[in-house]
């Protein structure tokens, strides 16, 4: 692993002198996604659930692990990635949920903002708000089959392990938490934004004869939302446009995974059963959606 880091790392650093007009172009394409798509959504949403889940009240302060799970999956739902993740993160840190439970729901709340499903993919690449509400209602039917089964067989909740450490100023902890993700956020976006420009030119021109559809896998390897709208471009009228894009989103990208990985790593919870539900979200979501 050591080595490929190592291999993977020289070949992008002698890509951004072979071409740093292109790297200057993907870095500022990621500023403008950050800038003007995620912060003005995050900032707010995260703030106050960071307040919210410090504050002493009944949606989660709770014995009923169907009450609990549920409402924490609302919270994951609403936000979407990474939100979800950094929710369950700062409740394992307060002690509202162990490592396994924790490394669960991780797992299995996964999904994208109800906002970019509808809105952009619905809207700006199927052309049709149907077809986002669609498939937001089958990333979401998938993912409660599996807490429901998550909920049936975890062990109930004992009062002793879920006991809410008090907090002395949640505003203030929720701001410093905040821009904390906020950072995280915002670097990886940047980053693997370069990298996917740097990668899909890199291509293109050692492959000039290269299928559109690979190409777009190519771009939505590194960074979803660029991924996406490519697929819109090149795929255009194309019956496997919602095949793709679904794929997409159920892998999610690198970018996404870097920073649920490390906020995961941050409050010590497992990733195993977060990478291999995201190849059971490649393998499910995609299918239903294009034959249903």
């Amino acid at each position: 692993m050591h080595r490929l880091i190592t291999i993977g790392s020289w070949a992008l650093i002698i890509l951004l002198f072979l071409q740093p007009g292109v790297a200057h172009k993907g870095a500022l394409e990621g500023m403008r996604i950050f800038t003007t798509a995620l912060l003005p959504y995050l900032l707010p949403y995260l703030v106050i659930t960071q307040l919210f889940i410090r504050s002493k009240n009944s949606f989660l302060n709770t014995t009923n692990k169907y009450k609990m799970y549920f409402n924490i999956y609302l919270l994951s739902a609403i936000g979407g990635f990474p939100s979800g993740a950094a929710v369950i993160t700062s409740l394992k840190d307060i002690g509202t949920l162990n490592k396994n439970n924790a490394s669960w729901l991780l797992a299995i709340c996964h999904a994208p903002s109800p906002m970019f499903v509808i809105g952009f993919v619905g809207i700006e690449i199927f052309h049709a708000e149907i077809a986002g509400i669609k498939l937001l209602i089958i990333i979401h039917a998938v993912n409660l089959v599996f807490l429901l089964v998550f909920i049936v067989l975890s062990p109930p909740i004992h009062p002793s392990t879920h006991i809410q450490k008090p907090s002395e100023s949640p505003f203030q902890e929720s701001i410093k938490e905040t821009y904390q993700i906020l950072l995280l956020i915002g670097t990886t976006v940047i980053f693997f934004t370069t990298v996917s420009f740097i990668v899909f030119e890199s291509v293109k021109e050692i492959l000039p004869n290269i299928s559109p559809t690979l190409l777009v896998f190519v771009a939505s390897l590194f960074e979803m939302t660029g991924g996406i709208s490519l697929a819109g471009e090149m795929l255009s009228g194309s019956a496997l446009l919602p095949l793709v894009v679904a794929f997409i989103i159920a892998f999610s990208g690198i970018s996404i995974h870097m920073q649920i990985i490390v906020l995961a790593q941050k409050a010590n919870i497992s990733i195993r059963k977060y990478i291999l539900f995201r190849f059971l979200h490649m393998l499910i979501i995609p299918v239903l959606f294009f034959f249903l």
